[in-house]
C-alpha cells in the first residue's frame, strides 16, 4: 500500500509533525530522505531493505557518494541528501566544540566524535589541539590505521602541538568494533603519551574511544 493511503498518525512526515522527528525509526527517518520508493516498493519497503543491506543506519551514513550511489533505490540526488544531513550533523557538532571550554563540557567534543570518525570501518587517530583556555585551536587526523589497530609516533603529537600553539591536548580514536572497551594497547599507549606530556609541558587531558553511539574517556575512568 502507497504511503499516502495509510492512516495520517502512521505516515513518517506527519508523525515526525505531531510527535517529533525523534519519534521515527531509522528506516522512517531514510524513508523522508528518499521520499518516494519505486514500482514495487513503497519509501518504508525500501527504507527497510536498504538498512538491511547496509546492516544499519551508521554504515548507511559513513558510505560515500559513489557507494550510495551503487544500492538499487539511491540516486545522485538521494546520495548527496544522505551526505548532506551527516555532513551538516558533523559541521554543527563542530560549531559547538569551537570557542567554548571543552573541559567543562565534554559531552559537545564527544557528540563531535561521534559523528566525525564513529561509524569509520578503520580507525582513525585525531588530535585536537587546546589553548590556555581549554578552547579547541586545531584539530586533526594524524592517523589512519588497520580495521583494527593503529599505531602512532609520540614526537609527531607533540610536534604538531608546539606548531599549533597548544597548552592541552585531547588524543581521540575509534574503534571499528563499536566496543568502546580500551585495549591493553591503548592503555599502554595513554600511559607513554601522558609521560611524555609531563616532560614536555603540554597537558594530555584526555584519551576518547569513540564509536557511532558510544564513548569511552580515559579521564572520567580515572585513567588519566
Amino acid at each position: 500500500m502507497a504511503i499516502k493511503k495509510w492512516d495520517k498518525n502512521l505516515r513518517p512526515r506527519e508523525k515526525a509533525i505531531n510527535n517529533g522527528i525523534e519519534s521515527l525509526s531509522d528506516y522512517e527517518l531514510l524513508a523522508l530522505i528518499l521520499r518516494c520508493g519505486n514500482k514495487e516498493k513503497d519509501a518504508i519497503e525500501l527504507s527497510k531493505e536498504i538498512l538491511q543491506k547496509c546492516a544499519g543506519l551508521s554504515n548507511l551514513l559513513d558510505m560515500s557518494l559513489s557507494q550510495l550511489m551503487k544500492i538499487e533505490g539511491i540516486g545522485k540526488a538521494t546520495a548527496c541528501q544522505i551526505r548532506c544531513c551527516l555532513e551538516m550533523a558533523k559541521r554543527k557538532n563542530y560549531e559547538q566544540v569551537i570557542n567554548c571550554d571543552v573541559l567543562k563540557t565534554p559531552e559537545k567534543i564527544i557528540s563531535w566524535l561521534k559523528t566525525a570518525i564513529g561509524s569509520k570501518d578503520q580507525e582513525f587517530f585525531v588530535i585536537i589541539y587546546l589553548n590556555i583556555r581549554n578552547q579547541v585551536i586545531y584539530n586533526e587526523i594524524l592517523y589512519k590505521g588497520s580495521n583494527d589497530s593503529i599505531s602512532f609516533n609520540n614526537r609527531e603529537i607533540f610536534l604538531n602541538a608546539f606548531n599549533n600553539h597548544a597548552s592541552k591536548i585531547v588524543i581521540a580514536h575509534n574503534h571499528p568494533s563499536q566496543n568502546v572497551s580500551p585495549s591493553l594497547a591503548d592503555k599502554k599507549a595513554t600511559i607513554e603519551i601522558k609521560k611524555a606530556s609531563l616532560l614536555i609541558g603540554i597537558e594530555l587531558v584526555d584519551h576518547i574511544i569513540v564509536s557511532y553511539n558510544d564513548y569511552f574517556s580515559f579521564k572520567e575512568n580515572g585513567l588519566i
